[in-house]
C-alpha cells in the first residue's frame, strides 16, 4: 500500500524508484511527487492500480499480472514542446521491448499505445499488430518548480489466466473499484472498441524466460530517458522548429503498422466521424486521413481514435 504524506521523508532523486503492491494511480502518485519536488527520472511502479486512468478520462482496468509505472519527466524544453513527449515515451517503450527481444515484432498504435503480436505468427505483416501489449498517458502539469510531466505505462507480462495471486486486501480493493466503476456506468474504453490484450510472456520468443518485474521496469525507464535526453538536446538544437515531434517523426512513422490502412475515424462514444485512409502524422503529432473525395483530415488524439477496417 501507499502513503502519500510519507513522500516527504522519501527520496526524490532521480534514480529512484518506489515499488508498491498496490496505489489508486502510479500517474497521480508521481504527479504528488514531482510537485514536492521528485527530479526527473523519479519513478513509482505499482502491482495493481484501484484507479487507474488512460486517455480522456477513460478507466484504465489495472490487474495484477501486469506492470504500472510512471516517470517524473523534467526536460529543458520549451513548455508547448511537452506535447512531445507521448510519441517519445512510446519509442522508448518500444526500444526497451525490443532489447527484450521483440525487435520487429512490436510497433506504436496512434497515438501510442504499444501493439504487438503472438510468438506463434512466424511471419509478421502490418495487419498482426492488433493485439495491446501496453499503454500509455502522458499528463503535464506545473507547479513552483516549474512545468513537468509524468509518463504512465501498463504493459501486461502475464496472460489474464495466469496473473499471480493477490492478498485478501488486495482482492478485496480491487472488487470494491469495480463495484463503484459499475455503478457510475464506466468503462475501460467508452464507447470505443478496445484492441484484444496480449502479454509480454505471450511474445517474447520460445525459450525466453520473462524477466523479473523490477528488471523490466528498470529496462522501460531507462529506455525512456534516453529517447527524452536525445529528443531534448533536438528541440534545443531548434530541430523542433515545425512542432514538437519534428525530431522523431520519421522514426514514430516507421514504428507505424497501421499507417497507409484503410480506418475508422471514431468519436469517444464510439460513432464514426470519418472513413478513409491513414496516410501520415503531422509534426503536432495529429493523425492525417485522407478520405473518399481525395481530401486529407487531421485529427487530434485528444477528440478521436483510429480502428483499422
Amino acid at each position: 500500500m501507499c502513503d502519500l504524506d510519507a513522500l516527504d521523508t522519501l527520496d526524490l532523486t532521480g534514480n529512484a524508484m518506489l515499488e508498491f503492491e498496490m496505489v489508486p494511480s502510479t500517474n497521480d502518485l508521481a504527479i504528488d511527487a514531482a510537485r514536492k519536488g521528485a527530479e526527473h527520472g523519479w519513478s513509482v511502479r505499482a502491482d495493481v492500480q484501484t484507479a487507474g486512468r488512460g486517455r480522456r478520462g477513460h478507466v484504465w482496468s489495472s490487474p495484477a499480472g501486469s506492470l504500472y509505472l510512471s516517470i517524473v519527466l523534467r526536460p529543458d524544453v520549451p513548455m508547448h514542446m511537452i506535447m512531445g513527449l507521448p510519441a517519445v515515451t512510446g519509442l522508448g517503450v518500444l526500444d526497451a521491448l525490443e532489447q527484450l527481444g521483440l525487435s520487429g515484432r512490436v510497433g506504436l498504435k496512434w497515438p501510442n499505445d504499444i501493439v504487438s503480436m503472438p510468438r506463434t505468427i512466424a511471419t509478421p505483416h502490418s495487419s498482426n499488430f492488433n493485439r495491446k501489449l501496453a499503454g500509455i498517458l502522458v499528463e503535464g502539469r506545473s507547479s513552483n518548480l516549474g512545468a513537468f510531466a509524468v509518463a504512465g505505462i501498463g504493459l501486461n507480462l502475464l496472460p489474464a489466466d495466469q496473473a499471480p495471486a493477490v492478498s485478501p486486501e488486495v482482492k478485496a480493493a480491487l472488487e470494491a473499484a469495480a463495484s463503484v466503476r459499475k455503478q457510475l456506468g464506466r468503462s475501460d474504453e467508452g464507447g470505443v472498441p478496445a484492441l484484444d490484450p496480449i502479454s509480454l510472456a505471450e511474445c517474447l520468443p520460445d525459450g525466453t524466460v520473462l524477466p523479473d518485474r523490477s528488471v523490466i521496469a528498470e529496462k522501460v525507464r531507462a529506455a525512456v530517458l534516453d529517447r527524452v535526453a536525445r529528443w531534448e538536446r533536438a528541440i534545443r538544437a531548434g530541430l523542433g522548429a515545425a512542432g514538437p515531434l519534428g525530431p522523431v517523426l520519421s522514426s514514430y512513422t516507421d514504428n507505424l503498422p497501421m499507417l497507409g490502412k484503410p480506418v475508422s475515424v471514431l468519436t469517444g462514444n464510439g460513432s464514426t466521424l470519418a472513413i478513409g485512409y491513414f496516410v501520415g502524422i503531422d509534426a503536432w503529432g495529429r493523425a492525417i486521413v485522407k478520405l473518399g473525395n481525395g481530401d486529407e483530415k487531421t485529427f487530434s488524439a485528444e477528440t478521436v481514435s483510429l480502428r483499422e477496417v
